[in-house]
Formats: structure tokens, C-alpha cells, sequence
């Protein structure tokens, strides 16, 4: 009875267009009270939730990111897209694949990576001549690449859930993330000469072509200084993300000089306010997964995906693969992975599967939702600045989505996409 009251309680909640992390915070109260609890239980558990040294560097990420934002680097990055692929069709859409790369390698959000990068490009695309709809497409398809490439906050949480090396996690998202902007860059090419996309002619001079590219590495450089420092073992995930605000605060402040100490409360409130609403999302995410362990959800799900695949191995991922797009277009990936990866892994782990490459598993299948209704935030964002409903970006995005399953099938069956790194670093 419980167990029904508090999934009946989350679709309810969730319907009702209540923000995902409140949803899961009232079906864990829910689900608390059926079980006989007293409801300092729910304090408890929220606490513990977020009681991991790992986690700390979320905020220092996220900080970082909001600096570097602020800082205008967006307009540097994609100059410097632009420069290295401007003379080819389709260049300012390739363009925008490339600066999600690096915009990636920096803040590591997709919505961030969306509103920045389609606030410049989807109006300058537009004006080309590129259809609007495939713009908002190109723009929030690309943008997927920010979860995967490193620094990746939803690779922190998984390792911080499931006790992995976040450097590993790190590690494995660099090929997959460039897999991922190199499948967008394959559509863009299959459509670029039948819908004559225009070519981005650049006059520059090597003087200016050499500062495009100066601008640029002084925000490049930040992602390298974290990599280098993690897989070198200099310093932790978390001491990786206080260097990063410092470099980021030191460059924008002081090197470019694009921000200044009044901004500053501003960056520290946007980056506080994201910090808080991925944390709670992270809390109640645990409080519901106490829950459904207290009513052997998880064992309920193991026996139903191998009732339903056998012993077949191929089926069993297959099974995974599915709920995990289904469940990333209606839940934050954070939450998901919290609630999910101490159900799934075991499963996957029975199958051969090494919990790196099913990490990677989970953040590409969850990420995908970010693109898709009904709840896709990056969907939103993209379809809003480009004027357009919801419904024809979405028809737009097919292409891409189809090609992202490609890549997450790939991801799934051939181990070495997510392990060759990590093993060549010693990881694993």
C-alpha cells in the first residue's frame, strides 16, 4: 500500500507541473509516514544525501562555469569555432557544435550551454539562412556535449553515489562527449548540400586569427589545468574545482578583464541558486531512494528485467537502455542517477559490465531527455529563443536524437569507447 501511495503521490505531483525535486521531497514524506517513520527520518536522510566530500565539488564547478559565463568567454569560443571550421558549408552550424565542446569543457551544463550559445548563434544563423527550426536543433542537440565532456557534474554524482574514481568517470566522457559533437557534425554534413547551408567566409589577418586564438586558450587552459591536475594526482575532484574558481576569477578579473568586483555578488547569487536547486534535487533524490529500497523496489526490478530478458546479456541492456530513456524524459539526470545507479549496477555488473562504462551508460541515455518532451529543458530553451513551438523543434531534433542512440548503443556494447582513457591513465 505504501508503495503504491508514494509512486501514485510522485505522478500526481509531478503532473501538476510541481518542480522535480519538491515532487520527490513529497513522495518521500509520503512514503516515510506509510512506513511508520518518524519524520525526523526525512531530515536525516536528506542530510546523509548530501554528506560526501565528492559532491563539494559541484558548487566550485558550477561557480567556475558562472565566472567564465559572465566573463563573456562564449563570444571568444565560438569566434575561435568559427575560425576552425568557417570554410566549410554548414560552417556557423559546425561552429556552434565546436563551442559547445569547449563551452562543455568549461561549465559542464547544458541548459547553460543553450542559453549562451544559442542566445549568440540561433539569431546570427537565422540571418545566414539556415532554417529556424533546425537551428534551435543543431543548438540544443550540441549542447548534450556538457554533461558528457569533463568537468561533468552528473559524473561527480555517480561517483560520489556508487563510490567510483571521478577521475575515471572524467576520464571515460572525454571520447564519448567528442563522439557525441562528431555525430551532430554528421548530420549537419548529410544535410549541409541539400539545403545549401551557406559557408562563413573569415577575413582575417595571422595578427587577428592569432588573437582569436590567444582569447580563446586563456578559457581552454582551465579545463586543462583540472584534467591535468586530477589525472596527474596533484590534487582531488573537489581541490580540481577550487583551482578552477580561482583561475576563472584571476583570468576574467584581472588577464581579460571582462567582469568586475560589483558583478561579483551577482555570479556568487546565479551560482548559489544553481548550486541549491541541483542539491535539493540530490536530497530528496536520496530520501525516495530510501524508500524504494524499504519496499524492495530494487529487487523487484532486477527480477522483472530478468524475467523479461533471460540470460540473455544483449536483452538485459537493451532493457536498461529503455528504461533509462524513458525515465530521462520525464526526471533530472542527477535525481535519476541517485534514485537508479544502486538498482541498475548491480544488474549491470551481473552482466559484465564494468560500473565506468555503465556510468557512461546512465549519463547519455539520461542526458538525451534534456532534448525531448515532455519535460526537455533544453528543448525549452532552444524552441524560446528561436520564437518557435515547441512541437517543430522537436520534429527537427530526430536526426539528431537518432543518431545520439547510435552513439549510446555504441557506448553500451563496446567497452573500450568508455574504458580505453581511463585505463590508459591507470584508472582502469
Amino acid at each position: 500500500m505504501g508503495l503504491y501511495a508514494s509512486i501514485l503521490t510522485f505522478f500526481i505531483t509531478l503532473f501538476m507541473g510541481i518542480p522535480v525535486g519538491i515532487c520527490l521531497g513529497i513522495t518521500g514524506v509520503v512514503g516515510v509516514l506509510f512506513m511508520g517513520q518518524p519524520m525526523i527520518v526525512v531530515a536525516q536522510r536528506m542530510f546523509t544525501g548530501l554528506d560526501s566530500f565528492p559532491l563539494m565539488a559541484i558548487p566550485f564547478f558550477i561557480l567556475a562555469g558562472e565566472i567564465m559565463n559572465r566573463g563573456q568567454i562564449t563570444d571568444r569560443l565560438i569566434r575561435f569555432a568559427d575560425l576552425i571550421v568557417g570554410r566549410i558549408r554548414g560552417a556557423l552550424a559546425h561552429a556552434n557544435i565546436i563551442a559547445s565542446m569547449f563551452f562543455g569543457g568549461i561549465t559542464g551544463s547544458a541548459a547553460a550551454d543553450t542559453s549562451s550559445i544559442g542566445a549568440m548563434l540561433i539569431p546570427a544563423m537565422i540571418k545566414q539562412g539556415y532554417d529556424p527550426a533546425f537551428t534551435a536543433a543543431v543548438t540544443a542537440s550540441s549542447s548534450l556535449q556538457g554533461p558528457i565532456i569533463p568537468p561533468s557534474i552528473l559524473a561527480v554524482i555517480y561517483g560520489a553515489t556508487m563510490g567510483e574514481s571521478i577521475g575515471a568517470l572524467f576520464a571515460a566522457g572525454i571520447p564519448i562527449g567528442i563522439l557525441f559533437g562528431v555525430s551532430d557534425m554528421i548530420v549537419v554534413v548529410s544535410q549541409a548540400k541539400r539545403r545549401n547551408f551557406p559557408k562563413t567566409i573569415l577575413n582575417l589577418t595571422w595578427r587577428e586569427k592569432l588573437e582569436v586564438i590567444g582569447q580563446a586558450l586563456l578559457a581552454l587552459i582551465m579545463p586543462v589545468i583540472i584534467l591535468g591536475g586530477m589525472f596527474t594526482g596533484v590534487f582531488t575532484p573537489t581541490e580540481a574545482a577550487a583551482v578552477s574558481v580561482g583561475y576563472a576569477f584571476f583570468i576574467s578579473l584581472f588577464v581579460i578583464r571582462t567582469i568586475t568586483l560589483k558583478e561579483m555578488p551577482k555570479v556568487l547569487y546565479n551560482a548559489a541558486l544553481t548550486t541549491a536547486s541541483i542539491f535539493l534535487l540530490l536530497a530528496t533524490a536520496r530520501l525516495f531512494g530510501m524508500v524504494l529500497t524499504n519496499y524492495q523496489v530494487p529487487q523487484l526490478v532486477e527480477k522483472a528485467i530478468i524475467g523479461v530478458a533471460g540470460n540473455s546479456k544483449v536483452a538485459v541492456i537493451l532493457i536498461i537502455n529503455a528504461i533509462l530513456l524513458l525515465v530521462g524524459c520525464f526526471m533530472d539526470p542527477g535525481a535519476a542517477i541517485i534514485m537508479l545507479a544502486p538498482t541498475l549496477v548491480p544488474l549491470a555488473k551481473a552482466v559484465g559490465m564494468h560500473s565506468i562504462q555503465f556510468g557512461m551508460l546512465m549519463i547519455t541515455n539520461l542526458t538525451l531527455g534534456l532534448i525531448t518532451p515532455p519535460v526537455g529543458l533544453c528543448l525549452f530553451i532552444a524552441s524560446d529563443l528561436a520564437g518557435l513551438p515547441m512541437e517543430k523543434v522537436a520534429k527537427a531534433l530526430v536526426p539528431f536524437l537518432l543518431i545520439h542512440i547510435v552513439v549510446v548503443l555504441a557506448v553500451s556494447f563496446f567497452p573500450d569507447f568508455s574504458l580505453f582513457v581511463p585505463r590508459l591513465l591507470k584508472y582502469a
